[in-house]
């Protein structure tokens, strides 16, 4: 917190393994906020109402488990991700990584099939299996490419086609294989559907 030199962050326990539905707000100084709604001094008198005990205790208990596991597990991903990356470039050279020369999180691979879009790769990929995603979960269904990714000078004939990979705890070689097995063919059918809607 100190590091970053923020003023309020904002954590999710489930994105470290933990329950949905809890999170965590560090506010530097308390004038910082105002509570939104009246009536009770829980949470120092910022939010009234039962704390959720039990979501907050399995919130720490993942916080402690991930930072105890947090390398060795970063570094599990990295070179899943990295095996991910170099098999999908294999085997269908002209996508493009996004970020690949950043520093980011090792569970995320990102790419761009051009002459395709992320929808009509989703929907071959779910079909043949594999999750993946084109965007962070509060933009889903949105029609326009990433702010994040035009931000990143993305050109938006590319962005229309990112698809996110995200690699997990329980993600295994072999599923990482499989994807790359598949994608090919997805992208072959991605680009046919596109090639006749006059994309």
């Amino acid at each position: 917190f100190d590091r970053l030199g923020c003023d309020l962050l904002t954590v999710s326990a489930h994105k470290i393994g933990g329950p949905k539905g809890v999170g965590a707000l560090l506010v530097r100084e308390p004038g910082f906020i105002e509570p939104l709604i009246r009536g009770g001094s829980q949470q120092a008198g910022v939010r009234p109402g039962t704390e959720n005990v039990t979501g907050i205790i399995g919130f720490g208990t993942a916080a402690e488990l991930a930072a105890k596991q947090q390398p060795e597990h970063a570094c599990r991903l990295a070179g899943l991700r990295s095996r991910l990356r170099d098999r999908l470039q294999a085997a269908v050279p002209d996508i493009a990584v996004l970020g690949d020369d950043a520093i980011s999180a090792p569970r995320i691979l990102t790419i761009c099939t051009p002459g395709t879009d992320s929808e009509a790769l989703l929907m071959h990929l779910d079909l043949a299996g594999i999750a993946a995603g084109s965007g962070s979960a509060c933009t889903t269904g949105a029609v326009n490419p990433s702010h994040v990714l035009a931000a990143m000078g993305i050109p938006r004939e590319l962005a229309i086609s990112a698809v996110r990979f995200s690699l997990g705890r329980g993600t295994t070689a072999d599923e990482v294989d499989r994807v790359a097995e598949v994608f090919p063919a997805v992208a072959a059918k991605a680009r046919g559907l596109a090639g006749a809607l006059g994309r």
